[in-house]
């Protein structure tokens, strides 16, 4: 009796000495990635400080400025390109009225296309064999084969094949 307490005892600490093992390497493996992590975070906080200086760089007026006269062609607004609303620009009729043009103005708009419709009826008899000589009878013998390719299509296997030795004969 004194052994199999004994042993349940020994199997007890074994059980618990393992799950404390366990408990520990996982705790270290999440204080690694909360390290790694803080990492990243600090990386991150030091992009956005140099984001921020190039952005507060790049919109400074006076390098916009000096990139708009070096770059754009704007001048300053005349008279005769004011107008009151909207409404009056369409009525007017002369020629008083610029409208300014873009680079983007240039190029054409793609816009999707509708699909075509395929009409099976005007291909139906497109292609036809020129092996007759070109006489009288060829139109002839084309509207026979025609006609023959409309009634073999409705006939079965064995009429076709009655229908081409006839032919042949």
């Amino acid at each position: 009796m004194i052994k199999v307490v004994g042993g349940f005892f020994v199997l007890m600490v074994m059980i618990a000495a393992g799950t404390v093992y366990s408990l520990k390497e996982t705790t270290e493996r999440l204080e690694t990635h909360k390290a790694q992590l803080a990492t990243r975070i600090l990386e991150d906080r030091a992009a956005i400080k140099v984001l921020h200086a190039e952005m507060a760089y790049l919109s400074q007026p006076e390098r916009l400025q000096k990139l708009s006269q070096r770059f754009l062609a704007l001048r300053p607004a005349t008279s005769f390109q004011m107008a009151d609303n909207v409404t009056s620009l369409s009525s007017r009729e002369d020629d008083t009225v610029h409208l300014a043009s873009a680079p983007v103005d240039q190029f054409p708009v793609l816009l999707p296309q509708e699909k075509p419709v395929f009409k099976a009826e005007k291909y139906r008899n497109a292609v036809t064999l020129a092996a007759y000589p070109a006489t009288e009878e060829a139109p002839k013998v084309a509207q026979k084969e025609q006609v023959s390719k409309k009634t073999t299509r409705r006939m079965g296997f064995y009429e076709r094949i009655s229908l081409k030795l006839e032919d042949e004969k």
